[in-house]
């Protein structure tokens, strides 16, 4: 992980990673077939240490938490190769599949738990969720090169908390509804 935080994943070889670590290049290209898999299988490895899934009690608890874990990834230089890789070529694109589908797996019981202590609408789907709560962040690194301050993760957290949000009925819909039903 060290060599790929430091050279980014154009500076990468197999033979500098098996001096560094002490195994014979072989070895590694036993594991992995390319310089393009390490590099994921490490980014990837990192990003599932470095952004944890909270359970705060709360979803707003939960979101500020990973959002900022988030946020705080990509712009390392770890998470800075992740992305990088993440549309390079196509040898990683299985590797890609894989992390997307085990780390939304694990995030999506935040918003699981929400729906269970009745704090997000009901038929919320948890992955959907999840896509709309992460995909600013990636909008910000990848696109506008802007990071997102904690203001920033406050106010996306709000737009989640909203957009999910248990619908409730205005007191005229209620007051409306009560006045035209018959009496008995």
């Amino acid at each position: 992980m060290d060599e790929l935080a430091e050279k980014g994943l154009a500076g990468l070889s197999i033979g500098a990673i098996a001096a560094r670590s002490g195994v014979h290049p072989t070895s590694i290209y036993r594991r992995w077939h390319t310089v393009e898999h390490l590099g994921v299988d490490a980014a990837l490895a990192a990003a599932a240490m470095h952004v944890e899934i909270p359970d705060t009690g709360s979803l707003r608890g939960d979101l500020s938490v990973f959002l900022g874990q988030l946020e705080a990834h990509v712009r390392s230089p770890l998470g800075r190769a992740l992305l990088a890789i993440s549309g390079v070529s196509d040898a990683a694109a299985e590797a890609r599949k894989v992390f997307w589908r085990e780390r939304v797996g694990l995030a999506k019981v935040m918003f699981e738990r929400a729906a269970a202590r009745a704090e997000i609408a009901e038929g919320t789907d948890p992955v959907s969720a999840l896509e709309f709560a992460i995909a600013p962040i990636y909008l910000r690194a990848v696109m506008l090169r802007q990071p997102a301050d904690d203001r920033e993760i406050s106010r996306q957290t709000d737009w989640v908390m909203r957009a999910f949000a248990v619908p409730t009925q205005s007191p005229e819909h209620t007051t409306a509804t009560s006045s035209t039903r018959p009496h008995s």
